[in-house]
């Protein structure tokens, strides 16, 4: 019953989450102007709601491990595993300066859609438009979040990676900057709608300089990247 009544209370909360983030979307770019001071306000607006939820969900505990001190100073490719929809909301508190690579679907969500395109989150299948976009923003400070599994994973374990985050990084002479998620799949897994008591963990791993990427190449880069997420996760 009470996990029940956390759900309830949550999905409502972020109900009200998403109207608000649509207001002020509006009337910060749409009548203000989306201007690049205006969409950075808007980041650090998400941020900061996001760094609230992901401490506040009901039944659930979160800590952020940053043992090596990243700053987000400089752009980079973040990668991480994904276990939840609430994963999401971990990424976001990160850093305001983030875009994130969305699926078709999420990106054209009727809900939450239009926060998503305020946000400047592209979609992932407009791959050449993608890219440029991705060029101009990390231009402007902004770092990338992807998702290399490209779906939740339904027993929390690491599933295979594909190749675009690291495509990107060998591109762009981007870091790549792991970032190890725990909890998160059990707090809310893939085949349920209810919340669930767990404990959750965010954790920064080392930069991974795009010099290595660049000498090593792409390919590779995910094979060995793949094979660390694998021995975090056993």
């Amino acid at each position: 019953m009470k996990q029940a009544l956390y759900t309830v209370f949550s999905f409502c909360y972020f109900i009200l989450l998403a109207v608000e983030l649509t207001v002020i979307g509006f009337v910060l770019i749409t009548l203000c102007g989306a201007t690049d001071n205006h969409k950075l306000r808007y980041h650090r607006i998400l941020c900061r709601r996001a760094r609230f939820v992901v401490n506040h969900i009901p039944g659930t505990t979160f800590t952020f491990n940053n043992p090596h001190g990243e700053t987000f100073s400089s752009p980079a490719i973040i990668i991480a595993n994904h276990q939840s929809h609430l994963d999401l909301m971990a990424i976001i508190a990160l850093t305001p300066k983030l875009i994130i690579l969305t699926k078709d679907w999420v990106w054209r969500n009727p809900f939450y859609g239009i926060i998503i395109r305020y946000a400047d989150y592209l979609p992932v299948s407009e791959t050449e438009e993608m890219t440029r976009h991705i060029r101009t923003m990390t231009e402007k400070g902004y770092s990338v979040m992807v998702f290399p599994e490209g779906t939740r994973s339904v027993d929390c374990r690491i599933q295979r990676f594909h190749k675009g985050a690291f495509y990107l990084a060998e591109q762009l002479h981007t870091d790549i900057l792991p970032v190890l998620i725990n909890g998160f799949g059990k707090a809310l897994p893939k085949l349920s709608h209810h919340l669930h008591p767990a404990d959750m963990t965010l954790e920064i791993m080392p930069r991974i300089p795009y010099q290595e990427t660049t000498r090593k190449g792409y390919r590779e880069m995910t094979k060995q990247v793949h094979r660390m997420y694998k021995e975090l996760c056993k």
